[in-house]
């Protein structure tokens, strides 16, 4: 029997009777078990008042009786269903009704009740346009009338169920376009759905890019003005540094020019006036024959006092305007100037190494003014007894210490800062170098420098 599935709501006990009735009218000796099932369904939905599922189990009950050729049965329990169908005016299912009565009829051979049944299932069938049932039953038509022996009947039935199929084929032929179509059109959206996140991906990467670069480019002209700024910092400074060093420099050669200027004018103006007082002193005590003892001997005190002060004035002349310098190298010129201040009351010990070798002449001037400067404030501060003079040249430059055991100073006082020290400083600072003091009072003082090559 033939029935559309999507016109049977059954509850969930009924169908698992229909279900295991059916299994079971698979086999022959099965037919009347199923039937048996079906009846006891039947009761159970008659009892539970659903008439669509009363009216289905009477159909699958009309099913099993045909093919135990009890049509008779068969009709008896589709016209059931038919009624029932009529009171719930279920057309589609009164349709199927109809088609299975007339089917039934064909097979018990009562071709007239078929051809009627058949018929007016399609007139149902055609008010709701249920086009495959009508296509079957144009299809029986044709098979009955083939049995009835009207040919052109047959033949009639025949080009209309044609003509039905030929229209569902179409229908379904543009069912399938359409899905296709739709389907299509589902893609076609979908990517360029796709195409557009991808450009919007694309556009962001884009942008993250531009955002990158221009970060980039900031960063750079950033980094380059900073290192402009730093060059034009380090060449400011440098042009400080360098107008510094002209400056000192520049006073240190005036001092030095001073100094050579008044050593020159002590030599050649005050010592020629001394020696020329002492040799007019000299022919006067030559000429005078009648001096009297003590005034021999005062004559005698003035002409030692005039001679002295001229080895004082000569002495002070070459510290200012060291000869030694200009005609020997630096630790010949050093051990010169001690030689003169080594007496009685200072013991002074010179040690020096590598310094055999001529230097620039300003470098060996300023160096020279620094252990000058380092020697007075020791003879003329200090009140030293012994001074300890050790200079020595290695891979690096000049390294010095000047160690006296004078009475010491606080280096914290304000006498660090007095011109000699600050005479000191200057100079190592001029030559590049360093210089440390260490000193308190009552244990001398050492001071330590050093000046790079």
């Amino acid at each position: 029997m033939r029935y559309n599935g999507n016109h049977i709501c059954l509850s969930f006990m009924f169908l698992l009777l229909f279900v295991g009735g059916t299994l079971n009218a698979q086999g022959k000796d099965g037919y009347q078990d199923a039937i048996d099932r079906y009846n006891a369904s039947l009761k159970l939905a008659e009892k539970a008042g659903d008439s669509l599922s009363v009216s289905y189990t009477l159909s699958n009950i009309a099913g099993i009786l045909v093919i135990q050729k009890k049509f008779d049965e068969a009709e008896h329990c589709l016209l059931r269903c038919l009624h029932i169908r009529d009171l719930l005016k279920d057309s589609f299912a009164i349709a199927l009704a109809y088609s299975d009565l007339g089917t039934a009829m064909s097979e018990k051979g009562d071709y007239d009740k078929a051809a009627t049944y058949l018929e007016k299932s399609n007139r149902v069938a055609e008010k709701v346009k249920y086009t495959e049932l009508e296509a079957n039953n144009y299809s029986e038509l044709s098979n009955v009338a083939q049995r009835r022996g009207d040919m052109e009947k047959a033949f009639e039935y025949y080009n209309k169920w044609n003509s039905y199929r030929d229209s569902l084929f179409n229908l379904e032929r543009n069912k399938e376009l359409q899905r296709l179509n739709s389907q299509f059109e589902s893609e076609r959206k979908e990517q360029q759905i796709n195409d557009q996140k991808q450009r919007i991906r694309l556009q962001n990467l884009l942008f993250i890019g531009l955002g990158i670069l221009i970060l980039l480019a900031v960063l750079l002209v950033f980094s380059s003005y900073k290192r402009y700024r730093l060059k034009k910092e380090t060449q400011l400074q440098s042009e400080i540094m360098k107008q510094q060093d002209l400056k000192v420099k520049a006073v240190m050669e005036a001092e030095e020019n001073e100094r050579q200027r008044i050593a020159q004018d002590l030599h050649d103006g005050i010592g020629q006036m001394m020696s020329a007082a002492k040799m007019n002193l000299s022919a006067f005590e030559s000429q005078m024959e009648d001096f009297k003892p003590e005034q021999k001997g005062n004559l005698e005190k003035i002409i030692s006092l005039v001679d002295d002060s001229c080895r004082e004035l000569r002495t002070v002349s070459h510290i200012m305007m060291p000869n030694a310098l200009l005609k020997n190298n630096l630790a010949t010129a050093i051990k010169d100037f001690v030689s003169k201040l080594s007496g009685r009351e200072l013991e002074v010990h010179v040690y020096t190494e590598g310094l055999e070798q001529r230097f620039d002449s300003n470098f060996e001037t300023m160096f020279y003014r620094v252990v000058q400067e380092c020697v007075h404030n020791a003879v003329k501060h200090a009140s030293a007894t012994t001074l300890d003079i050790s200079i020595a040249r290695d891979k690096d430059g000049i390294n010095g210490t000047i160690e006296d055991n004078g009475k010491g100073f606080d280096i914290h006082s304000e006498a660090f800062d007095g011109i000699g020290l600050k005479n000191i400083r200057t100079r190592i600072a001029y030559l590049k170098g360093s210089v440390d003091f260490d000193s308190s009072p009552g244990r001398g003082t050492v001071v330590a420098f050093h000046v790079p090559l």
